[in-house]
C-alpha cells in the first residue's frame, strides 16, 4: 500500500493536522479486511481519485459505497473501512474545529455522517479537476491549501479561537461555573458538533488506546484510576460505548501485532492505537 503524509504550510497549521494518501495497487497491499479507526476530534475531507471505497459506522456490516469527494465528519461511534483493488484516496485531517472558520454552516447536525464535499465547502470544478489529475501527492497538497487560505472567514476564526483558548487553559472545564459553561457549551457545538463532555470522553478513550498499544498487559482499574473514571466498570462501560469493544476484547485483537518501520515512519502523523492496523497480522507473518 502506497502511503503518504506531509505537514501543512504554516498559515494552515492551526487548522489542519496532516495531508494524506494512499492507494492499493496489487492485492498484497490490503493488510486486513476491515480497518477500524475509532473516535477521535479530527474530521477528513477525502477525494477518491481511484476505485471506490466503502465506509460503515457502527455497524461493521453495512456499508457504503464512497465514490466522489466527501467531508467525513467528526464521529463519536467507530468507523469501518473497506479497501479494494485501484483505491486510491487523497485526504486532509483537519484539528479539532479546524474547517470551522472555511465554511458557512453550523457542525451541529452533522457528527456520524458523510456529506458531500460541494454540500459542505464548494469547490469550483476546475480546482476539483487540478487536484484530481495532479501528477504528484506533493501538488495536490499545494493545489488544496491554496484554495483553502483564501476562504478564511475572520469572524469565524475568532469562534475558533476562543474554543481553542477554553482547551488551553489548565482547569478542567467542570470547574466553570453555570454560565461559563453554558457559553461553552454552545460554542462547542457549534465549532465541533460535539458537547465538551464527548470531547473529553474521546481524549480518555484515546489515552486508554494509546496506553493498551503501549503496554498491552495494563490493567483496566490501572486506566480507570490514570484518565480519571470512577472505577475500572465505569471505564470499561465508556470504552465500549466508544470503541465498540472491551478492553479485554481490543487487547486480544492487538496481542500478535509486531512493531515495523511503517508505525516508525508515520507516528508523528497518527496517534499509537490507529497505527495499529498498519502493523497487521499479514505482515508479522512474512
Amino acid at each position: 500500500m502506497f502511503i503518504h503524509y506531509q505537514k501543512p504550510i504554516a498559515s494552515l497549521e492551526p487548522y489542519i493536522d496532516h495531508l494524506w494518501e494512499k492507494s492499493v495497487s496489487t492485492l498484497s497491499d490490503i493488510p486486513y479486511e476491515i480497518e477500524t479507526i475509532f473516535p477521535e476530534d479530527q474530521l477528513n475531507i477525502t477525494f477518491t481519485l481511484g476505485s471506490p471505497y466503502y465506509r460503515a459506522q457502527k455497524d461493521p456490516a453495512k456499508f457504503e459505497e464512497i465514490n466522489t469527494h466527501v467531508v467525513e465528519a467528526l464521529h463519536t461511534i467507530p468507523s469501518y473501512y473497506k479497501h479494494a483493488l485501484g483505491n486510491h484516496i487523497f485526504g486532509i485531517k483537519f484539528k479539532i474545529g479546524g474547517l470551522f472558520p472555511f465554511v458557512g454552516s453550523s457542525f451541529k447536525q452533522i457528527v456520524n455522517t458523510t456529506i458531500l464535499l460541494n454540500d459542505f465547502l464548494p469547490v469550483h470544478s476546475d480546482v476539483i479537476e487540478q487536484i484530481i489529475h495532479a501528477d504528484s501527492f506533493e501538488k495536490r497538497c499545494d493545489q488544496f491549501q491554496n484554495f483553502l487560505i483564501n476562504l478564511l472567514v475572520p469572524k469565524r476564526k475568532e469562534k475558533l479561537d476562543r474554543l481553542n483558548d477554553y482547551l488551553n487553559k489548565e482547569e478542567e472545564f467542570s470547574q466553570l461555573n453555570d454560565s461559563a459553561y453554558k457559553t461553552l457549551m454552545r460554542l462547542f457545538i457549534e465549532v465541533t458538533g460535539i458537547t465538551p463532555k464527548e470531547y473529553i470522553q474521546i481524549k480518555r478513550i484515546n489515552k486508554s488506546l494509546s496506553q493498551i498499544s503501549q503496554k498491552k498487559d495494563v490493567k483496566s482499574h490501572e486506566l480507570a484510576d490514570m484518565l480519571g473514571f470512577y472505577d475500572s466498570a465505569h471505564f470499561t462501560n465508556e470504552f465500549k460505548k466508544y470503541t465498540g469493544k472491551t478492553p479485554k476484547g481490543f487487547k486480544s485483537e492487538i496481542s500478535s501485532t509486531v512493531s515495523s518501520e511503517i508505525v516508525q515512519e508515520f507516528r508523528q502523523y497518527i496517534s499509537p492505537e490507529h497505527l495499529l492496523f498498519y502493523t497487521s497480522k499479514v505482515h508479522a507473518q512474512k
